[in-house]
């Protein structure tokens, strides 16, 4: 694997030793330590995901949620130290109210960044809106030492109630793309890493809880470093071009016009005479679709040809018959 954005490995390394920095001088609190674990063990591969494939928001938003669970094990640990006070509180409640929708859209776009189809997008718009609209104004609200509170108090019992349906109904949201997806056999290769682990997570911690309470604290560690390890092989999982399904054989390229045509143009052209947009032909091949886009241009210019749809007929036609464009 090679790292195409160093100054992203840099970035990433200050977040996982801020990380392990704040484990060092956390409490012996199970559930901090428990907390820092978890942002460890979605923040190294968001980091290695971020670097690798800086354009799949995915590797992004696990970055994010570490660097908030990361701050919210500081702001906890100052609190129980006394070394801060209504702003250490203000900051971790907060702090993982912000967690839920940056999370939402993580599990929504897996594997590869994007949504499910187009249909989702005002749904997944609206969701992430409700969301952002109910943490801005529950962090507004006055009371409980709130240093920014603008929004009188007894809106609080209100939004908590409002908060524990509107945080939690967009997961099943995710859930739901996520069961789109596994129906799908290319998604579905991508997310059974991530579900591995997942799985294995959530074995680890009802053995743990239910069975064997005294190792609770452990297997919640292994749980958080098997889902970590998921989610690494997920995002960081190439598809090789062998993988896609082999274009039909076509006659050898024996005349003038496709021998001037490089190997992957010739690739291109193929995928155009299977009727495949940009789009497509940037998936199947592995390419941009701007990539794609300047490949068919440039194939028409040496065929002399005007569209896709004369270079598709030309290709069809036998080596004797393509010395001129198809009428």
């Amino acid at each position: 694997m090679t790292l195409r954005h160093p100054v992203l490995v840099v970035a990433a390394a200050a977040v996982t030793v801020g990380a392990v920095l704040a484990a060092i001088v956390a409490s012996p609190d199970g559930s901090l330590w428990k907390m820092l674990l978890v942002a460890l063990a979605l923040g190294l591969p968001g980091a290695l995901s971020a670097t690798e494939h800086p354009r799949n928001p995915v590797g992004w938003l696990l970055l994010a949620v570490a660097c908030v669970l990361s701050a919210m094990g500081l702001a906890a640990q100052a609190r129980w130290s006394g070394t801060a006070g209504a702003w250490a509180d203000w900051l971790v409640d907060r702090a993982g109210a912000v967690v839920v929708p940056l999370m939402f859209l993580a599990l929504v776009l897996l594997p590869d960044g994007r949504l499910p189809s187009r249909r989702w997008r005002p749904v997944v718009a609206a969701a992430v809106a409700v969301q952002v609209a109910l943490v801005v104004a529950w962090s507004l609200v006055a009371g409980g030492g709130n240093p920014v509170g603008v929004l009188p108090a007894a809106w609080s019992h209100g939004l908590d109630a409002a908060g524990d349906w509107l945080l939690q109904v967009p997961l099943l949201l995710a859930a739901a793309a996520v069961v789109v997806r596994l129906r799908r056999p290319d998604d579905r290769a991508g997310l059974q890493w991530a579900l591995g682990g997942a799985l294995g997570f959530t074995l680890l911690a009802v053995v743990g809880h239910a069975l064997l309470p005294a190792a609770a604290d452990a297997l919640d560690v292994l749980g958080a470093l098997v889902l970590g390890a998921g989610l690494t092989a997920m995002l960081m999982r190439r598809p090789t071009p062998e993988a896609a399904p082999a274009p039909p054989a076509r006659e050898p390229y024996d005349d003038r016009r496709l021998a001037a045509l490089s190997t992957r143009e010739r690739e291109v052209l193929d995928l155009v005479a299977e009727g495949l947009t940009n789009r497509q032909i940037a998936d199947r091949l592995f390419i941009s679709p701007v990539t794609a886009r300047n490949h068919v241009s440039r194939i028409l210019t040496k065929l002399d040809l005007e569209n896709r749809t004369q270079a598709a007929a030309w290709l069809a036609r036998g080596p004797a018959d393509r010395q001129h464009p198809p009428a």
